[in-house]
């Protein structure tokens, strides 16, 4: 009876330790952000940096080469039309207006003395010609007397076209002399000196540049794909990171029609405001607002710019569908085909709706059909 109910035991402990319970296991759920997909009229605004250029930037230069004498202009000085800017050596030029001066005066000379071989040859002559239709002086002494007269016209023609070319290099050396003065075109503000004393400037070098205070411009680099929808005359809006708190209106005055090898494409803004505080050089911030002003237009689906991932087969988005519980949904991987950028998102062509649901952040760690949950926060 003992042995067998010892046996009984041991059986009942055999079947107990052989018996494994199955637990089951939820699979992890991650929490990610999320955004709904909207619908947008397509206008947009569009921002792009750029720097403030003077509206007149002008290289200054010597049309005449020489050693710079003196140059009493200053960075940041403001200067008047017509004020003095900087002056050569005038020395070597000097010479030369006065070898070409000296020139002049003997051409002169020679002019005064072939008129008045002119007028002795033409009195001779009318006496000759008197004397001849009366008969009292040979054909020859008469044909003689006409040639000298004749000489006598070339001599003062060929006097006077020589005085009247030492007449244009004069002019020519003077205007060398005056050229060793350089003057300010314009009223404006000296924003770069190039050269220092006593340097020699070849002729065009530039000195210093001279630019504007009215009317500062904005030069900033767009993409192809907005390009098109910008045109002169359009209005937007400037700020500047060293003026704070201040947005100054503006206007494109240009738009590039070529890019010149670059991506992108040269626009320039000019800045209605006048005011001092705006200087060549400085950071600026263009706020294009598209789209404003050219009517109704077709609504377009719009996407979160942060739901897009870009993959070996292209763009996709994880749209999230309800899941097997109230607070948790389905991550599923949805290719999508996009257009433009705006500040809303990226335009949607295929693949989404308005109204659905896409994950902003973490898209790196998820897979198609993951459990996902929403932060709160």
């Amino acid at each position: 009876m003992r042995t067998s109910l010892y046996f009984s035991l041991l059986l009942l402990l055999a079947a107990c330790g052989g018996t494994t319970e199955e637990v089951a296991v939820d699979p992890p759920v991650r929490a990610i952000r999320a955004d709904r997909v909207t619908i947008s009229d397509g206008t947009s605004v569009q921002t792009f940096n750029g720097v403030a250029e003077a509206a007149g930037r002008t290289p200054l230069s010597f049309r005449v080469a020489g050693t710079l004498r003196s140059l009493p202009v200053n960075l940041g000085q403001r200067v008047n039309r017509g004020q003095l800017i900087a002056t050569l050596d005038p020395a070597d030029l000097q010479v030369q207006q006065s070898l070409a001066a000296a020139q002049r005066q003997a051409s002169q000379a020679q002019v005064e003395s072939a008129e008045t071989q002119l007028i002795a040859a033409r009195a001779a002559y009318d006496r000759t010609s008197r004397l001849y239709e009366n008969n009292s002086v040979s054909l020859s002494q008469f044909e003689q007397v006409r040639s000298e007269f004749q000489s006598a016209q070339a001599q003062v023609e060929a006097a006077r076209s020589q005085l009247e070319a030492s007449g244009a290099q004069a002019r020519a050396a003077g205007n060398q002399v005056a050229y060793t003065r350089l003057t300010a075109p314009f009223s404006g503000v000296i924003t770069e000196k190039h050269v220092e004393e006593n340097e020699y400037a070849g002729s065009g070098k530039a000195i210093v540049t001279l630019s504007t205070e009215e009317n500062p411009e904005v030069e900033v680099n767009v993409p192809e794909d907005f390009v098109g929808r910008l045109s002169s005359g359009q209005r937007v809006e400037v700020t500047f990171s060293s003026i704070p708190g201040r947005t100054f209106p503006g206007t494109i005055s240009e738009v590039a029609y070529a890019a010149a090898g670059s991506p992108s494409y040269p626009v320039t803004v000019s800045v209605s405001d006048q005011t001092e505080a705006i200087r060549p050089g400085m950071a600026a911030t263009v706020r294009f607002h598209l789209g404003e002003s050219t009517g109704p237009r077709d609504s377009l689906i719009v996407a979160p710019i942060a739901s897009v991932s870009e993959g070996p087969d292209g763009r996709f988005v994880f749209r999230l569908e309800p899941g097997a519980r109230d607070d948790q949904y389905v991550a599923r991987r949805v290719p999508v085909d996009i257009g433009d950028y705006t500040t809303a998102g990226f335009v949607i062509r295929e693949g989404l709706r308005p109204g659905d649901l896409v994950a902003t952040a973490g898209l790196n760690q998820l897979i198609d059909g993951m459990p996902v949950r929403l932060l709160t926060q």
